[in-house]
């Protein structure tokens, strides 16, 4: 029930009417005339749907959710800055912080001669990111790969280290 109001939550933040319609604010963006909203795939941690919603020229909010090797999902909200590091303005380099959150169901698992059941744990911490992007030159589309690491505070509490690659179409 806990999955299904959060992915709710997460849809119905998506798909609000001020994220459309309005032009990329760089300059060097994905291509003329595309949007500010980015949607598409990731690989990694998590495996899923990645979005990205610009907010100022270097600046935005990315969004992945999806399931996880460790875990049954993995949600992370991210505020990213980019810079222009590399000398080419159609690859950006972007580094932020934000939040992960991370759930699991329970589990029975075998421990030497006993059997354990782990109860459901839910994740929370912050998150930082640093990462490259790629944007098309002729079509509205980027490509990017980004390293994370979230201190999760709420069990499960430690260090988790991830990486990701994918890509948006943004309209």
């Amino acid at each position: 029930m806990k999955r299904l109001i959060f992915i709710a939550l997460v849809l119905s933040l998506l798909s609000s009417s001020n994220l459309f319609g309005q032009q990329f604010p760089r300059s060097s963006g994905p291509s003329p005339g595309s949007g500010l909203f980015g949607i598409g795939v990731v690989i990694g941690e998590p495996t899923g749907i990645s979005a990205k919603y610009w907010t100022r020229s270097h600046r935005a909010w990315d969004f992945a959710l999806g399931a996880s090797f460790y875990s049954d999902f993995r949600f992370h909200g991210t505020y990213l800055f980019h810079v222009d590091a590399f000398n080419h303005q159609r690859v950006p380099l972007h580094y932020g912080v934000g939040l992960s959150i991370t759930g699991k169901g329970d589990r029975t698992v075998v421990v030497g001669r006993n059997t354990v059941t782990r109860r459901s744990e839910l994740g929370i911490g912050p998150r930082g990111s640093l990462g490259v992007s790629y944007l098309l030159p002729s079509a509205p589309f980027d490509l990017f790969l980004e390293l994370g690491a979230t201190f999760f505070v709420v069990q499960p509490t430690g260090l988790e280290l991830d990486i990701l690659i994918g890509t948006r179409f943004y309209f």
